[in-house]
Parts: structure tokens; sequence; C-alpha cells
């Protein structure tokens, strides 16, 4: 399980040229993340050459291209993305202005550490709603098997050594803490690609970093590994991919909603305004 990538180098229809002397390349996106919102979506980015990920990006300039009329896209949003390099490996993430559902086209120029340009180009689908908990959304009170319930932690998660910390709170429970929450839908030892792994692994890390700022809850995405069995929660929540994080605050709402790579600085961004008195 997890989510499908889009990988593109040239977008069709075409979009026009920014106005530089790069050109399109075979440069190829993905965009790790799927179920995405009108408004300005997280959209987090990886640089690919063939099979490898992209580690020489300096920066990466995006430009909206509304496809509603696909023979005459309408340039509009245009910023920067972010870079986070302290994961598995480095990523991109872009907050675009994306008003509607439908098809939008992205024109990424890239500016490498030696100082040359690339350019890559993509289409993202947007969709008008999805069923999963969004944010002001208060989310599914699950009764998640805990180490209270289940003393084997390798029944609760597929990690090699998982740290018991994320396995020690039902969301229900936390819910009612009057503290921020942290839950991670992920499967470690299934993952089908590198792009969903080490998310549990960030979670660790800002657990070790705040042990006692949040509620920190992993719930793996299989309720059983052999044979493999969907967990209840992934049904309960209304998810279909993985990986997600979903941050809590402290009146059990959603507060932020991730998809795809977190690395531990991005999750960190996102929790200290919850946890900052």
């Amino acid at each position: 399980m997890g989510f499908g990538i889009f990988l593109t180098a040239c977008a069709s229809p075409a979009l026009p040229p920014t106005p530089d002397n790069s050109a399109p390349t075979d440069v190829q996106v993905a965009v790790a993340t799927g179920d995405i919102l009108p408004g300005a979506p997280r959209l987090p980015l990886v640089l690919f050459d063939g099979p490898h990920p992209i580690t020489d990006a300096h920066s990466v300039q995006i430009t909206v291209f509304d496809l509603a009329t696909p023979t005459a896209p309408q340039a509009g949003w245009s910023g920067p993305a972010t870079a986070y390099a302290d994961y598995e490996f480095p990523y991109w993430v872009a907050y675009p202005q994306l008003p509607r559902a439908g098809l939008w086209g992205l024109n990424l120029q890239i500016t490498k550490a030696d100082g040359s340009q690339t350019q890559a180009q993509l289409t993202v689908q947007v969709v008008e709603k999805v069923d999963s908990p969004q944010v002001g959304d208060t989310p599914p009170a699950s009764h998640n098997r805990t180490l209270a319930t289940e003393p084997d932690i390798h029944k609760l998660t597929s990690g090699i050594n998982p740290v018991p910390a994320l396995y020690q709170m039902t969301v229900a429970d936390a819910l009612k803490s009057g503290k921020p929450t942290i839950v991670v839908f992920a499967t470690p030892g299934f993952c089908t690609s590198k792009l969903c792994a080490p998310v549990v692994n960030s979670v660790e890390q800002v657990y070790q970093a705040h042990p006692t700022a949040a509620n920190y809850i992993h719930l793996e995405v299989y309720k059983s590994f052999n044979p493999l069995v969907g967990a209840d929660e992934m049904d309960e929540w209304h998810l279909t991919s993985e990986p997600w994080i979903f941050i809590l605050d402290k009146s059990g709402q959603v507060a932020v909603r991730l998809g795809g790579p977190v690395s531990p600085r991005e999750l960190t961004e996102h929790l200290t305004p919850l946890i900052t008195p």
C-alpha cells in the first residue's frame, strides 16, 4: 500500500515555458501525495534523474497554470518550494494556489548547486472533496490496540525497532487529553517505496526531542501481517493510501494534515505552534 506517485517530465497539454534560457529535460517529478484539495494544498515533490533522486538541486520555483481551457492554459500562482533534506531522500514542499477542482499544470524551474538550470512540467488533479478527516474536523475516536491490550509490539507495527512510546494510547484517550497529538498512519515493513517508511522514523525523532509536549500514536496500516489484513482504523478514517500524519490540537481537532514524506524538521515546524504557550 502507498501513494500512487505521478512521475512526469513533460505534461500534456504542454505548458508555456517560463521566460529564461532553460528547457524541459529528463528530470522527473514525483507528486508524493494524494487527495489534493482546492485552496493552498501542501504539495510534496521529489525530483528524479531516472531512478535516482536528485540531491544537488539548490532551488525550485513553481508556476501554476489553470488547464480549464487546455488549448490556452492561464498562468497563475508562482512561488518557491521549500527543501527538506533531513529525510531518507530530499524532497520539496510548495503550497500553490489551486482555487478549484480539476486539472492544473505546474512548471518547475530548477536551479542546481552548480548554477545550471532546467525545467520540468507536470499536471496534478485537484479533487472537490475527500472522506478522510480534514483540517478543523474532529477525527474518529479510534479504540486502537495498544501495548496494554496487545503486549507483543511486533503485532502492532511492522517496524523493525519500534519505539514503545508510540503504542501507549488510543486516539479516543488522546482526544480527551488536552494535549496536541500526532497520529501517523504508515506501514514501515510493507511500504512499496522509500517515500513512506521513514515517516514513522520522523515521528520517533520528534517524540525523542519533545517527549512530553504531545501524544504520539502510530497506527499500522495492517492488523494482521500473515495474511495481510487491513487495519480497522484505515476504514474508520476513510484512508485509501499511506502514509498520512494528522496533527491534532489541544481540543482534538485536526490542525495539520500531511500526506507523503514528512521529515523531522517539517513535522517540528507544524507541531511547534501547537505546543507554544
